[in-house]
């Protein structure tokens, strides 16, 4: 997975098409190269392989599950939108977290703040949840 900070949201994962491709799929499901097409021709001029091909790179990573019907393709998302954007921050900061430990803790931290304080009282909130049902599991 490469991280692109320039991106926002699931653009920092995913290139541009791919993103507007997971969203047509995560809403309208199960979707034909053709739907998806159609969708995005409206928007602007694409080609029709050129959704094909993206489609079925999304499929051969393991995004987009393939399943025939006749001669065509039906795609499904292999995950929910939200458990495709929870695992992909989860590797993400597994990857710091194991790269650079405590400057990342540090670094998230202040950028939290900088950004919003009142984040950083339900990042304490979170913590402190997290610690209490860990007690009561023990």
């Amino acid at each position: 997975m490469h991280l692109r900070p320039s991106g926002k949201g699931i653009r920092q994962v995913l290139g541009d098409l791919e993103a507007e491709i997971m969203e047509l799929c995560w809403k309208e499901s199960p979707c034909s190269v053709r739907d998806v097409h159609e969708r995005i021709a409206r928007k602007r001029p694409i080609a029709y392989t050129t959704v094909m091909t993206v489609m079925s790179r999304l499929a051969e990573k393991g995004l987009l599950e393939r399943q025939r019907q006749g001669r065509a393709f039906l795609y499904v998302p292999t995950a929910s939108r939200e458990e495709f954007c929870s695992e992909t921050v989860s590797v993400v900061v597994r990857g710091l977290l194991g790269g650079f430990g405590e400057p990342v803790l540090s670094q998230f931290v202040d950028t939290i703040g900088n950004q919003d304080a009142a984040k950083l009282d339900e990042l304490v909130r979170l913590i402190e949840e997290r610690k209490e049902a860990e007690r009561s599991a023990t």
